[in-house]
C-alpha cells in the first residue's frame, strides 16, 4: 500500500517537497478542469461505526520544526497490518502533529479497542535526531514480530534516511533503529523508505524499497532494495533495482513477494517533456529471482491515465493530489495472481478518476486491461465522480477488497461532503480482474465529513491544498478487511479512524 508516501524536505532549490510522489508534483504540470452536470447521488451499505485510533498529541512538549507550517497538523496516513499467524492482531501507525513522530496502536481482538504506544528514537521528539518521519509502514513478520519502517529527514536537507525499528512484545519495547539506507550529501538528492515485505518461504527474510529522488528536478532518479535475513534487524547493503532513465522520474514503489520468492516491484513512471501529463505517465513492473540482487527489464503494465491534478468541486482548491501518481498491490496466495490498483479517468474519458484494476497471473510478466472498481455513482456531476487514495488487499479465501474517498454525496452547500468507501469482489463469483465482475460497496464513514475542515498545505510546498494523507490502511483481516483512513478532527486538524465491516 499502498504507495504512493511523506514528510517534507527542503531541496537545495529552497523548494519544500515531499520525497516521494509529491517531487513529482512539484516538478509537473499545473491542474487540469473538471467539469459536470448535476444528477443525484447513490450510497452503499454501511459498515459498523468507526473506532477512533488517534488520541491526544504525545508530542506536545516537543520544540516546533523548521518546516511544521507546510505540514498537515494531528494523525494522518495510516497504514495497517494483520498477523498472518492470528488475524485478529492487527497493527495501525500513522505520522502525528505535523510529521514529528510516528504512532502505533495495536488491537489483539481484532479492532473492538486498541492501545497507543509512541515508536521511539527515529524523530528528535522521540528521543531521535532526525526533524521529521514519513511514509510509515507496519509488518509483522513471520515470528509474530512488528516491524515499523519509515522515512526520516532534516528540516534543513542535510540528511534522510530509510529506517526500523522492530518489537517482539506487541509494541511495549523495540530496538535500536536500524538503517536501511541512509544519505547525508544534499548534492545527491534525498532517500525515503518503504514498507517491509515479508518472503513467505523464510520469516527472516524482509524486503524494502528505497527510492532516491533527484537534487536538480527534471533529471532522474533510482531505487534500491534492501534485504534482511534477521527479521528487521539489521540490513544488507542495498542493491540497484530501478533506474528511471534521463529525463524520466520513478515513484510510488510497491514491491510484492511470491511465494517461490521472486519478486515484482511496480511503480509508476513519468516522463518528462511536452504535451498532456496523461500521456507522459505509466506503471510499470520489474522482477527479480535472485533476491534483488538483478531485475528484469520493465514491462508496462498499464497507461495511468490520471486526472492528475483535482479540486474542490465549488472552490477551485486543490486536494490530495499526489495520491494520484500512487499503485497499491496485493497477492492472492492461492493462485499467485499479483493484482495492482490505481487512480485512472479512463472510464471517463478524462473526465474523472475512478479506481482501476489490472491483474497478472504469470509473476508479472504480462497484465491484464483494466477495469473499473468503484461504486461511485456516473449520474452526478463529474466533479463529484472523482474517486481517490486507493488502497488494495485480498482476503485468504480470495476475496478482492479496494477502499476510496469519493464525493458523490456532496451537493453545493458549505461543507465539501466526502466519503470512504470498501469494495468487495468474491472470485467465486466472478474473475475480480474481468469487466463481469461483481462488486459490493460498504460505507465506511456513517456520514460524509467535510475535506474543507481537513488541514491545508500551503501553495508553495507540495502536496498542497486539503490534505489527509497519500495513502490510507486496508488489510485482509481472514475472510473479512480491516480499513483505517484520517478525517478532519476539528478545522485545520486530523485523526485516524478504523472500522472491520461484516
Amino acid at each position: 500500500m499502498h504507495s504512493s508516501a511523506h514528510s517534507s524536505r527542503r531541496s537545495p532549490t529552497g523548494r519544500t517537497a515531499r520525497r516521494s510522489s509529491a517531487v513529482l508534483a512539484a516538478v509537473l504540470l499545473p491542474a487540469l478542469a473538471l467539469s459536470g452536470t448535476p444528477a443525484g447521488a447513490a450510497a452503499g451499505e454501511s459498515g459498523p461505526d468507526p473506532v477512533r485510533l488517534s488520541g491526544a498529541s504525545p508530542f506536545a512538549g516537543c520544540a516546533p520544526g523548521g518546516l511544521d507550517g507546510k505540514m498537515a497538523d494531528g494523525a494522518i496516513e495510516p497504514q495497517l497490518a494483520a498477523d498472518p499467524g492470528d488475524s485478529h492482531r492487527i497493527a495501525a501507525v500513522w505520522p502525528q502533529d505535523r510529521q514529528r513522530g510516528l504512532v502505533l496502536a495495536v488491537t489483539r481482538n481484532g479492532g473492538k479497542s486498541w492501545k497507543r504506544t509512541v515508536v521511539p528514537n527515529l524523530t528528535r521528539c522521540s528521543g531521535g535526531r532526525h526533524d521529521y518521519v514519513d511514509q510509515p509502514a507496519v509488518t509483522y513478520t513471520g515470528d509474530g514480530a512488528l516491524l515499523v519502517t519509515g522515512g526520516l529527514s532534516m528540516a534543513d536537507g542535510s540528511a534522510s534516511a530509510g529506517m526500523s525499528v522492530r518489537s517482539d512484545d506487541g509494541g511495549r519495547t523495540w530496538t535500536r533503529p536500524a538503517v536501511i539506507m541512509k544519505e547525508t550529501d544534499p548534492s545527491q538528492g534525498g532517500v525515503a523508505s518503504g514498507p517491509a515485505v515479508a518472503d513467505p518461504r523464510d520469516a527472516n527474510v524482509l524486503y524494502v524499497v528505497t527510492p532516491r529522488f533527484p537534487a536538480q528536478a527534471r533529471s532522474h532518479n533510482d531505487a534500491w532494495i534492501s534485504r534482511s535475513t534477521d527479521g528487521g534487524r539489521n540490513w544488507q547493503p542495498p542493491t540497484q533495482a530501478v533506474d528511471s532513465g534521463d529525463q524520466h522520474l520513478a515513484s510510488g514503489h510497491r514491491l510484492t513477494v511470491l511465494d517461490d520468492g521472486t519478486l515484482v516491484n511496480v511503480y509508476s513512471l513519468v516522463r518528462f517533456g511536452e504535451g498532456p501529463i496523461t500521456n507522459r505517465l505509466t506503471l510499470q513492473a520489474v522482477r527479480s529471482t535472485d533476491g534483488g540482487r538483478t531485475w528484469s527489464a520493465p514491462v508496462k503494465v498499464a497507461d495511468l491515465r490520471t486526472k492528475w491534478l483535482f479540486q474542490d468541486p465549488e472552490s477551485g482548491e486543490q486536494v490530495s493530489h499526489t495520491t494520484s501518481l500512487l499503485s497499491d498491490t496485493a497477492v492472492d496466495r492461492r493462485t499467485g495472481r499479483i493484482l495492482v490498483a490505481w487512480q485512472d479517468a479512463r472510464f471517463s474519458d478524462g473526465a474523472a478518476d475512478a479506481v482501476a484494476l489490472a491483474a497478472s497471473d504469470d509473476g508479472g510478466r504480462t497484465w491484464s486491461a483494466p477495469v473499473k472498481v468503484n461504486r461511485t455513482p456516473t449520474g452526478i456531476p463529474l466533479p463529484n465522480q472523482q474517486a481517490f487514495t486507493v488502497a488494495l488487499d485480498v482476503a485468504g479465501d480470495g476475496t478482492v477488497g479496494v477502499s476510496y474517498t469519493d464525493f458523490r454525496h456532496n451537493d453545493a452547500g458549505t461543507p465539501l461532503l466526502t466519503d470512504r468507501w470498501l469494495a468487495r469482489c468474491r472470485p467465486q463469483q466472478s474473475d475480480c480482474a474481468g469487466s463481469s465482475a461483481t462488486w459490493r460497496e460498504t460505507r465506511l464513514t456513517p456520514t460524509p465529513f467535510d475535506m474543507r475542515r481537513a488541514p491545508r498545505i500551503p501553495d508553495e510546498a507540495s502536496p498542497r491544498g486539503y490534505f489527509l494523507g497519500e495513502q490510507m490502511g486496508l488489510v485482509a483481516t481472514g475472510h473479512r478487511f480491516t480499513a483505517a483512513w484520517a478525517v478532519p478532527d476539528a478545522p485545520g486538524r486530523a485523526a485516524v479512524h478504523s472500522s472491520t465491516p461484516r
